[in-house]
């Protein structure tokens, strides 16, 4: 069994099921990103920005919840790369390639 939080904190143990479920569960956060990711960079309005920008918030947290439930620090750090990209890209100081690719490195970390 893995623990939720550290020892010696009041951890509660989660089971390898439990463990194999939230790495799906970031596998699909991750996906549902790229997915808004590809609308989102061709989207012919901002209003259609807008929504695909709110759908990537959102898997964003699901990102964190599911790295924090598995107390995972090389997820966490990577949901901090795909974080700082994103906002790069909407402050066009970066293209959609690097948030692209720290996508791509989440997925390859589960």
């Amino acid at each position: 069994m893995s623990n939720v939080q550290g020892p010696g904190d009041g951890s509660i143990p989660i089971s390898h099921h439990d463990k194999i479920l939230y790495e799906k569960e970031y596998r699909a956060g991750v996906d549902l990103f790229q997915r808004a990711l590809d609308q989102y960079n061709t989207a012919d309005s901002p209003y259609k920005k807008e929504a695909f920008k709110n759908v990537m918030d959102q898997a964003m947290q699901v990102l964190n919840q599911t790295a924090s439930a598995l107390k995972r620090a090389d997820l966490e750090n990577q949901n901090q790369k795909i974080s700082q990209s994103f906002t790069a890209l909407q402050d066009q100081k970066t293209d959609a390639a690097a948030l692209a690719k720290n996508l791509n490195q989440a997925k390859k970390t589960v």
